[in-house]
């Protein structure tokens, strides 16, 4: 890694030099991350939790997946359950990793994994005092015709809608 040159609880910023196969050498700074999850929670096989939460940085409620940051050095499984019940107050009885992905890889190292979820239970949500999250029951058609129409313009949630909706025929399987 090159010189940090900022740090908070989630990531750090870095500036360093790369190699690059083309044998120049190029100066660039990055936000080092630990990584983060993003689950799709399936009530029945045509019904799933998602969630509408204030992001300030956007100024606006968007709807997403539930999501979050890996903490620590805990696998990406432990994550989504965390993730998953304090945000939504669903515990999962089933976890499938579906696929991972770099969310921005011009910017970030961040790596992304996506999961299904299943045979869910009541629990509570479990908040930070920062979060504001309002828990909503969406059809798998109603998340493919918002994604389509634009009206999820969250890049984590659009990335699992369109596997959901490209693989409908797998998640009889995964559920």
């Amino acid at each position: 890694m090159g010189v940090k040159v900022f740090e908070t609880r989630k990531f750090s910023v870095y500036v360093e030099k790369f190699q690059l196969p083309n044998g120049k050498v190029k100066e660039t700074a990055y936000v080092a991350h630990k990584g983060s999850v993003v689950i799709a929670p399936f009530l029945s096989s045509n019904e799933l939790i998602m969630v509408r939460q204030y992001r300030p940085i956007a100024g606006k409620w968007l709807l997403e997946f539930p999501a979050g940051t890996i903490e620590g050095n805990e696998p990406p499984e432990v994550t989504a359950m965390r993730e998953l019940e304090e945000e939504t107050g669903y515990r999962a009885g089933k976890l499938k990793h579906l696929f991972s992905f770099y969310v921005s890889p011009g910017v970030t190292n961040e790596k992304m994994h996506a999961f299904v979820a299943a045979d869910l239970k009541r629990t509570e949500q479990k908040l930070e005092d920062y979060e504001v999250i309002e828990v909503k029951t969406v059809s798998l058609d109603d998340v493919v015709s918002m994604a389509s129409a634009g009206e999820i313009e969250d890049g984590k949630s659009l990335t699992l809608a369109l596997y959901l909706a490209l693989n409908r025929h797998k998640l009889q399987d995964l559920l």
